[in-house]
């Protein structure tokens, strides 16, 4: 397997609080992770930090044999695309000029989108039947318009690699499945998928690989068959469950129950 990114004891603080203690991880090409954990766990803190965003106070993040902070802002776009939980933007953007923003880092200075650019923006439009909303304002949209609008241009973006923070948060079930469904096929294309995620139920169905976060510490991890269990779920928040199989699909489903709760 191609190893994406070495993480090696990395610690996160912000105003003297720790956040992320001394995480030690490693990504390979073509798996989808889930990035489990309750609120407060460091979830979205590690992702910004997968995306060189955030800089660590220790430790090394390698990403492709090279040390995340030797790559520009450009080379990082070309590699790493991140669709945020919350995005803002206070601009009249149309959608279709925010999809377009998704080629830039491709694009040269003074550069025009070539017909292959063309290409991956109208085929991403289609797949998410964006066309009935592409000429209106991205501040007339409703969350799960955005939401469809931000994941789109990340995949215009066309990166290796897909950061997705809570990316499902404010859709419907139609268009989480549809989402999901699409993620899961960049992966069997080879790219690498690093999603934090609260439904169990997805990502218990979606993901290769689980990583289990509290308070900043990694609690366990490993392929989702094998690591995903009621014991971890009662460690890492503090609830039962019961997980089902059903045995003509081979889906999975968590039941959560508050009993034995401790307080």
């Amino acid at each position: 397997m191609t190893n994406i990114y070495i993480l090696d004891n990395i610690n996160f603080s912000f105003k003297d609080k720790l956040i992320i203690n001394n995480l030690s991880l490693n990504f390979y090409k073509g798996l989808f992770y889930g990035i489990i954990g309750p609120n407060g766990a460091g979830k979205t803190t590690l992702l910004d930090i997968l995306a060189g965003i955030k800089p660590i106070n220790k430790g090394k993040v390698i990403l492709f044999k090279r040390d995340i902070k030797t790559y520009n802002r450009k080379e990082l776009a070309k590699l790493i695309a991140l669709i945020p939980q919350e995005y803002h933007i206070e601009f009249d953007f149309t959608v279709e000029e925010i999809l377009l923003m998704g080629r830039y880092p491709h694009l040269t200075r003074f550069q025009s989108l070539t017909d292959e650019d063309y290409y991956i923006i109208n085929d991403t439009i289609k797949s998410l039947n964006l066309k009935p909303i592409l000429h209106k304002y991205i501040t007339e949209l409703s969350g799960g318009e955005k939401q469809r609008v931000i994941f789109a241009r990340a995949l215009i973006q066309d990166t290796p690699i897909l950061l997705v923070d809570e990316g499902t948060a404010n859709l419907d079930i139609y268009y989480t499945i549809e989402l999901m469904d699409i993620l899961s096929k960049k992966v069997e294309k080879g790219d690498t998928v690093i999603a934090t995620m609260h439904d169990m139920n997805l990502a218990v169905n979606y993901c290769d690989y689980l990583i289990f976060l509290k308070n900043g510490n990694l609690i366990t991890q490993g392929e989702t068959s094998k690591c995903l269990d009621s014991k971890i779920i009662k460690q890492v928040f503090n609830i039962e469950s019961n997980i089902y199989i059903d045995n003509k699909t081979n889906r999975k489903c968590i039941y959560f129950f508050r009993g034995g709760r401790d307080e």
